[in-house]
């Protein structure tokens, strides 16, 4: 579980959301933020919601997104063992191919991609997981796609896309939808990877991915919109003493 709860987490942390399949999960409260950093939003429509009216919203935030901060708990569940593994903390973006997520929970953990390498920091056993971005991505192919968050549109049309559930408006008027995302590739593997938003503002803020017999369910907070991130946030330079470990494992 340990080994499979690493890799999930590393796709779903580093990607657009996912949702819960049901229908019936809620966008969770957002705290007070500083509205020079609030998603884009959108009025009310009573209009059909499709899949290409959601692409031509994503290519628009795509298009108009820079930086990306917030916060983000994640449950990871196998079938198999039957073991659930949660974690919770903060995450850092900057285009292109540049990402900071701190675990807070359960324990402090670091993974930092600098555009070129993709860096997971352990304090509690004292290791480094260190890979080229590239390598990381032909490794993990769902990695493709599922890295950056400013890459919303490129994922629907790499994938079979399809409306999983739409709701009623509520109180203000907005409306709720699921995705549903699928390999049109057999060769891509058996998984779904499910992204719920609000036609507020278009933002995946809740996902569930399943892969084989593992689910990973992923919900931001807090977002901020092209917040002033500096460049040394994406940096890492591993701590003296540190045990680096290359990612895929170098053949001896």
């Amino acid at each position: 579980m340990k080994r499979i709860g690493v890799f999930v987490l590393l796709l779903t942390l580093a990607a657009p959301a996912s949702a819960a399949p049901s229908g019936k999960r809620k966008r969770p409260p957002e705290k007070a933020a500083d509205p020079a950093f609030a998603l884009p939003l959108y009025p009310p429509t009573t209009g059909e919601l499709t899949v290409p009216l959601v692409l031509e919203r994503f290519e628009r935030f795509d298009a108009g997104l820079i930086t990306l901060s917030g916060e983000f708990r994640q449950s990871v569940h196998s079938q198999d063992t039957g073991q659930t593994q949660s974690v919770s903390g903060s995450l850092a973006y900057r285009k292109k191919d540049r990402l900071r997520v701190e675990h807070l929970a359960p324990e402090p953990q670091s993974l930092v991609c600098d555009g070129a390498r993709v860096w997971v920091w352990r304090p509690a056993n004292g290791q480094v997981i260190r890979s080229k971005l590239e390598e990381w991505k032909r490794s993990q192919p769902l990695a493709q796609g599922l890295l950056d968050f400013g890459n919303y549109a490129a994922l629907l049309k790499r994938y079979d896309v399809s409306l999983a559930s739409v709701s009623a408006p509520g109180a203000d008027g907005h409306r709720s939808l699921a995705l549903a995302l699928r390999p049109r590739d057999p060769g891509q593997g058996d998984f779904l990877l499910t992204l719920r938003l609000s036609t507020r503002d278009f933002f995946p803020f809740d996902s569930e991915l399943r892969v084989g017999a593992v689910t990973a369910r992923t919900a931001f907070s807090g977002i901020r919109f092209n917040p002033d991130l500096p460049e040394t946030q994406f940096q890492f330079r591993p701590p003296p003493g540190a045990d680096i470990l290359d990612f895929p494992a170098s053949p001896r």
